[in-house]
């Protein structure tokens, strides 16, 4: 069964997202950590299934939603979620 950490919703530019981490598939390389510009990511305080420090979201006000984390992670622990323009229309209204 995989652990999944979603953040609370992040919205920049007109844009909302949510950083999702599958904790049981992170080894804790720290590659994701390395490549954030805006230093958002950092170990857990605690183990995973596999006996890891996964990553995660440590500064979720300071994303910027540019991909690195997503992009270079090696086992696709780490994504992002894009709220669909649609779903935003509709609670505007």
């Amino acid at each position: 069964m995989s652990s999944h950490v979603v953040s609370k919703p992040i919205s920049s530019r007109g844009r909302t997202w949510r950083v999702v981490i599958n904790e049981d598939y992170c080894k804790g390389c720290g590659i994701c950590i390395m490549v954030c510009p805006r230093k958002c990511l950092d170990f857990a305080k605690y183990f995973n299934s596999k006996g890891y420090y996964p990553a995660t979201l440590s500064k979720p006000d300071d994303c910027i939603g540019c991909l690195l984390c997503e992009y270079n992670c090696p086992d696709f622990a780490i994504y992002l979620e894009w709220e669909q323009k649609k779903e935003r229309a509709k609670q505007e209204a």
